[in-house]
């Protein structure tokens, strides 16, 4: 599967962390050559479920940045990046992922 993929899996209310990393043969490309590394692959879903359960403050903390410099660089209104953090509407799940993706947290 697709980061992205794994990301929505990850982010949905009813998973379960446990479950969502022993899923790790569902994540491995169908045309993998030879052996895959089931422990890098176990700790890359782990960083995936890590991230995909950042609150939005956690998340642009993570960028090294203030909210300002965050919503600058991202093209984002402040505002909306204030109403993330302060958890008064919710960042889509897509953004969240491209803005992880962006920051290199994946």
């Amino acid at each position: 599967m697709y980061t992205a993929e794994l990301f929505s899996m990850a982010n949905d209310p009813k998973a379960v962390k446990e479950v969502f990393l022993n899923n790790v043969t569902l994540s491995i490309p169908e045309d993998a050559a030879g052996c895959v590394d089931l422990d890098a692959e176990k700790a890359r879903l782990s960083t995936i479920w890590d991230v995909a359960h950042l609150s939005m403050r956690e998340l642009v903390a993570r960028t090294g940045l203030s909210q300002t410099a965050f919503a600058k660089q991202v093209g984002v209104p402040l505002r909306t990046v204030q109403d993330w953090c302060g958890e008064k509407r919710a960042c889509p799940t897509y953004v969240r992922f491209l803005l992880a993706e962006h920051y290199k947290l994946l």
